[in-house]
């Protein structure tokens, strides 16, 4: 699958966006998702506006309305707000600390010192009518029904596509349900998974196999680019970690002009082809990387990836460390995968596993 960029999805995404949507944003299906996406789209629109013409006004002593040429007040979102301040040259996190009159005098101020450039508002229009994104001109938006059709199509050709189960709400141990599609003012992500078509892991002594699952994310307003990724794994807790997580391919492309609608379009079909694939061609690879070594010995194998992966010394040794513990052979590429994936799921910090899943997915792709 081709894309640019480099997938940001690591073993804990699916599990951030679990443990921090709020009840409003959560769907129980990707159909309720859909719905909620296409009656969303029907109320929005999008107009063309000079900086000239935009204007806040206080409407409360904590609460700011835009207002355009026609003097029509529009609420704004988080998002939007600051969007807005960025427009005007002000900093939002600060204009949130003044009273609602200081701020809009401010803002105001701003815009007038702005060249005069057009910008596209995105506005609901239901009651009170609100402005969810002002962006640039060359914005190209994707809306997100559009996507989560695809989905439903992809579900209606493979059964097996489906959300896994998760504690209800975010709080641990609540009840089982189908989680993973979340809709919120500044984005859609979809987590699906489909646990009937298993790949043979080799090193696996239990034998619970491989399985393979997907993340799409997608903003309408200007807050994320547009991915997709593929990935296998083993098992998927009630937070959502997952478990043995292991990218397989990626697709990512910014909102900046006609281009993402052609590459969405011209992807599709491989990325249709990758998820609805018979497993054996996925099974190849992981067979080929249970055989294919890195190198003969433990100096050798820590080596080469320092090389390949750019990664740190001590941090390669400590990954073959791990895989030397729980792989049958952590010299061949699959063994020093496993090793890098769990060496991940200890370390603390974001940023760190983030390296660390994305060196596995690179090594993983080198014997395709």
């Amino acid at each position: 699958m081709n894309g640019t960029g480099v997938s940001a999805v690591t073993a804990y995404s699916a599990h951030r966006e679990w443990a921090s949507r709020p009840p409003d944003e959560r769907h129980a299906s990707v159909q309720a998702l859909y719905e909620a996406a296409r009656e969303r789209r029907a109320r929005t629109e999008a107009h063309a506006i000079d900086t000239i013409d935009l204007r806040t006004d206080a409407v409360a002593s904590d609460a700011l309305a835009l207002c355009d040429a026609s003097g029509r007040p529009s609420d704004l979102t988080h998002w939007s707000f600051e969007q807005l301040a960025g427009i005007a040259g002000a900093p939002a996190k600060y204009l949130r600390t003044l009273p609602a009159t200081i701020a809009s005098e401010a803002i105001n101020h701003g815009l007038r010192r702005q060249a005069r450039d057009r910008h596209q508002l995105f506005a609901d229009r239901a009651e009170p009518w609100t402005v969810h994104a002002i962006t640039s001109p060359r914005y190209a938006r994707v809306h997100h029904d559009e996507l989560a059709g695809r989905v439903l199509d992809l579900m209606d050709r493979h059964p097996a596509w489906h959300l896994p189960l998760a504690h209800k709400d975010g709080v641990f141990g609540a009840e089982r349900v189908p989680s993973g599609a979340y809709l919120g003012d500044r984005d859609m992500f979809l987590f699906l998974v489909d646990g009937n078509r298993d790949l043979d892991d080799p090193t696996d002594p239990t034998r619970a196999g491989l399985f393979r699952g997907f993340i799409l994310r997608n903003s309408d307003v200007g807050a994320a680019a547009l991915t997709l990724d593929v990935f296998l794994f083993r098992a998927v807790c009630g937070n959502h970690i997952i478990w043995g997580f292991q990218h397989v391919a990626g697709f990512r492309r910014r909102h900046v002009g006609a281009s993402i609608q052609d590459a969405w379009t011209s992807s599709l079909e491989t990325v249709r082809a990758a998820l609805d694939a018979d497993p054996s061609a996925d099974r190849t690879v992981l067979l080929r990387a249970t055989t294919v070594e890195l190198g003969p010995t433990r100096d050798a194998v820590v080596h080469a990836v320092v090389q390949q992966l750019d990664l740190p010394r001590k941090q390669a040794a400590e990954a073959y460390q791990v895989a030397e513990q729980h792989e049958a052979n952590p010299r061949s590429v699959w063994g020093y995968v496993q090793g890098l994936t769990r060496l991940s799921q200890r370390t603390p910090w974001q940023d760190g596993r983030f390296v660390l899943d994305r060196a596995a997915s690179r090594l993983l792709t080198t014997v395709d």
